[in-house]
């Protein structure tokens, strides 16, 4: 399926969820906005990408 991943068009595996997307981008811990709507950590595991979805990942840094 294609989607926008940080305003670039990427294919995917249908069905895939967003905590397989972060593990596919070697991200540990990441924010994540799909269609404008930020979602909750807790949704990671159950949320299921869809065809076109436009998707923003922003990598959560320690700071110090």
């Amino acid at each position: 399926m294609l989607v926008t991943i940080n305003k670039k068009e990427t294919q995917l595996e249908e069905g895939m969820t967003v905590s397989q997307l972060l593990q596919l981008r070697n991200l540990r811990k990441a924010a994540v906005w799909i269609n404008g709507k930020q979602l909750m950590l807790a949704d990671y595991e159950s949320w299921k990408i869809q065809e076109g979805d436009n998707i923003k990942l922003l990598r959560i840094m320690a700071g110090g």
